[in-house]
């Protein structure tokens, strides 16, 4: 629904005309960066180590799923919200089963000074989802194969092992960059004394574009849009320069090689995306300042903190919630970083009534304000 023009005093309509201009980008400027972001893609796959640009990282996969494929497999994804555990039943023919469960990342641990905490949390989880599969206890001789999916750029020279290049999507945990992440898991897996092993370190993008070219062999690419971005793909290792001298001879030229891409890094350089100050300062106050460019300003993770801050501005300036007067009282979770996240926009987005009484009630529950919605987020 969209807000007729015409019912907005003049002060407002100004600003709504602002953020307009400010968020749209013209289709010259689009042109640009596409034409940026082919170059940085083509790049790095001659060198991916250039911290400026997309690092196109190499993972390992050397070949498609088929759908014949059969077994079973334990697997975790360690996101920006919540660690995954999954046993995943392969049957052929394209077809799996599979039981899950989600378990909250605590809200502390993404920037836990004690790596450690990070590692038991995911071995712990672990431990209590093989239990809760085996009620009567784990069959004796039983190993369970691990695939790792861990959502944060790796360096990868095999596919059971991936060097921490950066955190991303908030997290700052020392001790853990420049390190490879599978020997920290394991050690905390064995503390306790869970039969697994892992066998298989891949990024989520990646997994994605695996799991669906399982069941559907017409799947190019796998996509993520959710507290992080990304892509991947396979290329063929003859167009992948970087690999010179690290292939085996007998390994033909258009063998394919799965790339996770990790362009939430695109334009770190600054060069061709179009920032507004409120892109500045969650970058300027982010635990990565300079890194993530594209990320910071379209996952999900940043969305909701984008319209905080702009809210913010609007309530300094007197023209948005007017039950309180401007800079007399702070609403309290309005000044919270992070208090909104993308679901709150989506929500919002998703309001047809035509009061949006439904975003007033949102606002009353997230940010204990009720007022005349603000016509800055009900313009579609």
């Amino acid at each position: 629904m969209v807000v007729p023009t015409s019912t907005l005093p003049a002060n407002l309509q100004h600003q709504v005309d602002k953020y307009e201009k400010q968020f749209s980008t013209p289709t010259e400027t689009l042109n640009k960066i596409v034409s940026h972001f082919i170059s940085e893609l083509d790049r790095g796959n001659t060198d991916g180590t250039d911290p400026s640009g997309i690092p196109m990282n190499v993972a390992w996969v050397m070949d498609y799923p088929d759908g014949s494929e059969t077994g079973d497999y334990l697997a975790i994804d360690l996101g920006g919200t919540n660690l995954r555990v999954v046993m995943v039943h392969l049957l052929g023919n394209h077809k799996f089963t599979s039981e899950q469960e989600k378990y909250p990342l605590p809200g502390p641990i993404r920037t836990t000074r004690v790596k450690e905490e990070l590692f038991d949390f995911i071995a712990n989880s672990l431990d209590d989802f093989v239990k809760k599969l085996n009620p009567n206890g784990i069959p004796e001789g039983t190993v369970y194969p691990l695939g790792f999916t861990f959502s944060y750029p790796c360096t990868q020279t095999s596919i059971d092992m991936g060097i921490l290049q950066r955190w991303t999507k908030g997290f700052d945990i020392p001790g853990v960059e420049g390190e490879d992440c599978v020997p920290m898991l394991m050690k905390s897996i064995n503390k306790r004394g869970t039969p697994i092993k892992v066998v298989a370190l891949i990024n989520d993008t990646c997994g994605t574009l695996v799991a669906s070219r399982y069941t559907d062999n017409m799947t190019e690419m796998g996509c993520i849009f959710g507290t992080g971005v990304n892509g991947a793909y396979y290329e063929r290792v003859s167009n992948i320069s970087k690999l010179e001298g690290k292939l085996c001879d007998d390994i033909p030229k258009d063998s394919p090689m799965l790339i996770n891409c990790e362009y939430g890094s695109f334009d770190n350089g600054r060069k061709v995306l179009p920032r507004t100050i409120y892109d500045v300062e969650i970058d300027n106050e982010s635990p990565r300042p300079g890194q993530q460019a594209f990320e910071k300003m379209t996952s999900g993770y940043y969305l909701g903190e984008l319209l905080r801050k702009v809210l913010v501005s609007e309530y300094k300036m007197g023209n948005v919630f007017p039950e309180y007067e401007a800079g007399a009282r702070e609403i309290e979770y309005l000044t919270t970083p992070y208090i909104l996240d993308a679901s709150f926009l989506s929500l919002c987005e998703a309001d047809e009534t035509p009061d949006l009484r439904e975003t007033q009630m949102l606002y009353k529950a997230k940010l204990d304000c009720l007022s005349v919605v603000s016509p800055l987020l009900a313009r579609r």
